[in-house]
């Protein structure tokens, strides 16, 4: 039962997710926040995307499940690839993928995971293709998190 209604809220999450209604129009110079769905709630005041212009600004991202609500299990790999597939549900919403992503902000609590988060990172870009990335090192993240990225995506003409 509980996979049927896990399923059911998949298909209706996916069913009211509208790219075109997300995307600017080719002309439009306006600011605009796009609906997201299938990606955790912000519990602050805040968007998850927006488009300015031609420029899709994501909010950084945890590696939060968005059923559950929860951090994943099984370590840090499993956090960053959280994050890169919350980060790509956004960059749908919005019509786009990671090839239309110019910029990229890494936050770390530990550098020694430097190595870890550009291995399961890089497999997320198309190849030969990786944006401008600047990564620092904090002192915490919200809910105990080891990683948030943002992003900063161009929509192509």
């Amino acid at each position: 039962m509980k996979k049927i209604l896990f399923l059911a809220a998949l298909s209706i999450i996916f069913m009211r997710c509208s790219p075109l209604k997300n995307t600017p129009s080719s002309n439009s110079n306006r600011i605009q926040a796009v609906e997201v769905f299938g990606t955790p709630k912000p519990t602050s005041p805040y968007s998850l995307g927006v488009w300015a212009g031609d420029n899709f600004y994501l909010a950084g991202q945890l590696g939060t499940d968005p059923i559950s609500g929860k951090m994943p299990e099984g370590g840090f790999k499993e956090e960053v690839h959280g994050v890169m597939k919350n980060l790509e549900r956004i960059l749908k919403s919005g019509g786009l993928d990671f090839s239309n992503v110019v910029k990229t902000t890494v936050y770390l609590t530990d550098l020694n995971d430097f190595q870890t988060m550009n291995e399961v990172y890089k497999t997320y870009f198309p190849k030969g293709y990786f944006p401008v990335r600047e990564t620092v090192q904090v002192a915490g993240l919200v809910r105990g998190a080891h990683i948030e990225i943002s992003m900063v995506a161009y929509k192509k003409r």
